[in-house]
């Protein structure tokens, strides 16, 4: 699911605000759905009236601000239950043949990994529309990381 919604008040001031809801089958029953909400705010400051004096040579400058989540499932399938491999000893009681967990443990937690984003921008345009640009400082966490780690 998706959904988004846009405001925009005398092209000057602007939110726009999502909204994800993501399932997967690789996670169990209680964890299947991630929800990753975002929102979004910018002023244009060359349309405020104290910016009437740059209009011969800016022709737009806007501030902005949003935060946001994002999900990422990209794990094997089958992560939920654990896996033997045989092999063939003969050190366990004597047997010539076992069962032995795999290196990967399995967890029935695992739930979607989120991110959550900061950013602060600024765009610009100059000079008609000969220089534009933007200046950007984010930062980026990340929640219930999806790493493999094999165990011995």
């Amino acid at each position: 699911m998706f959904g988004r919604v846009n405001y925009d008040y005398k092209s000057k001031y602007l939110l726009s605000a999502t909204f994800r809801a993501d399932g997967s089958s690789k996670f169990a029953e209680g964890n299947k759905w991630g929800y990753f909400p975002s929102a979004a705010v910018a002023w244009r400051i060359s349309s405020e009236s104290f910016m009437e004096n740059t209009q011969n040579w800016l022709d737009d400058l806007k501030l902005r601000f949003s935060y946001g989540t994002a999900g990422n499932n990209n794990i094997p399938s089958g992560q939920m239950a654990q896996p033997y491999s045989s092999g063939t000893t003969e050190w366990v009681n004597n047997a010539t043949s076992h069962l032995s967990p795999s290196k990967v443990m399995a967890n029935p937690d695992l739930k979607w990994e989120t991110t959550y984003t900061r950013n602060l921008g600024l765009d610009f345009t100059m000079f008609r529309s000969r220089l534009n640009g933007s200046v950007e400082v984010y930062l980026n966490n990340t929640k219930d990381l999806l790493i493999e780690f094999p165990i011995s």
